[in-house]
């Protein structure tokens, strides 16, 4: 009976300190019909610019996923606290050229509008 009950205490702690890891929920939003689709999919907690066209900060070990048709946008926090993009499978960079700016704006829209971070 005391091996059970130290197996059950020893349990509860790697259940406690694994979920202390995790830095916060899974979500996917994901949508299509015959005239295109979108998948956002996220860990953790992404906050956005006051004027919805930027990310200022993602919450540590998170990331932001987005792809709507043929485009695609991966958001993640690095070890260091910047943030990385990867648009359309390219290479990680933390500065955006013009067009993928102007692409970055149009998916923080999109995700606010389909409830990205609604709660």
């Amino acid at each position: 009976m005391k091996n059970l009950k130290l197996t059950i205490a020893a349990l509860g702690f790697i259940a406690v300190a694994a979920a202390c890891g995790r830095p916060g929920r899974h979500v996917v939003i994901s949508e299509g019909d015959n005239y295109g689709s979108v998948k956002i999919e996220y860990l953790g907690r992404t906050y956005f610019s006051d004027d919805s066209t930027t990310i200022t900060r993602i919450t540590p070990n998170g990331y932001v996923k987005y792809k709507k048709d043929d485009r695609s946008l991966i958001a993640a926090r690095d070890g260091r606290g910047d943030i990385t993009y990867q648009v359309n499978g390219g290479e990680k960079k933390t500065h955006l050229s013009n067009a993928d700016k102007i692409f970055l704006a149009q998916a923080v829209k999109d995700m606010i509008k389909r409830g990205h971070n609604s709660n």
